[in-house]
């Protein structure tokens, strides 16, 4: 049987720096509200490991601690950082969670792919679908925190994006929606294509760069780069 413990000294808690950024104020403030309706704090303790560390139930601690409403709290000294992405069931965890809990937990290819995202100015998202595709497994290996960063299977890729998006810029000006994942996501789609011309795309872009608009989603944009890609073109992108 669980020891159950109830405080008001909220500060005894601690936060670990890589469950930190999981934190919204949104969902304290949603868990208030739910509280003052009715208190089931009781049923459902928060967990700490031997440190006063919070394992799960940083947002209920919080929600009490701003009601100004006893906690409760179980003490395990078997819990280890590694539990908090398994004992993370109130709240979801996205793609940044995770980005950050390895990053903070020193795993090398995560933040591999931190770096890379900074020193290309690239959201997560974008990092991710350059880096692995849309392969589900990948994504759940990326949350068991088993992704391999591996820079040079994609770099090719990268190059071209990014020239397309430069030349864009310069003869169309302020086009903000290259930075959007759709537009990224159906780039990176055409360019590992088999059938791909990296130079007739190059030349057709050149000749009909005017027709890169921004566009309601990925299947748009897609069918605008074909269009583009396969004008007097043999080797031809079929997609749609």
């Amino acid at each position: 049987m669980q020891d159950v413990r109830m405080t008001s000294e909220y500060d005894q808690f601690k936060f670990r720096e890589d469950n930190r950024e999981t934190i919204t104020q949104s969902h304290v403030k949603r868990l208030a509200a739910s509280i003052q309706a009715r208190n089931l704090l009781e049923m459902r303790p928060i967990s700490v490991n031997a440190d006063m560390e919070v394992i799960d139930g940083q947002h209920r601690l919080l929600a009490a601690k701003l009601l100004g409403v006893p906690i409760y709290y179980v003490r395990n000294f078997e819990l280890t950082p590694s539990d908090i992405i398994i004992m993370n069931v109130a709240q979801t965890w996205g793609q940044g969670d995770y980005l950050n809990y390895y990053c903070k937990n020193h795993y090398p290819e995560y933040i591999k792919l931190k770096e890379f995202m900074v020193e290309n100015g690239l959201s997560l998202k974008i990092a991710l679908n350059i880096s692995m595709g849309c392969a589900r497994e990948m994504y759940l290996n990326f949350k068991d925190g088993k992704f391999k960063f591996n820079k040079e299977h994609f770099e090719s890729y990268i190059n071209i994006c990014w020239e397309t998006i430069e030349y864009i810029r310069r003869m169309n000006g302020y086009s903000p929606y290259t930075d959007s994942a759709r537009f990224w996501g159906a780039l990176l789609i055409l360019i590992r294509h088999a059938n791909f011309d990296a130079a007739k795309w190059k030349d057709n872009l050149s000749k009909m760069v005017e027709r890169i608009t921004a566009k309601a989603s990925k299947q748009d944009y897609l069918k605008m780069f074909m269009e583009i890609h396969n004008w007097r073109n043999n080797s031809k992108v079929e997609l749609i």
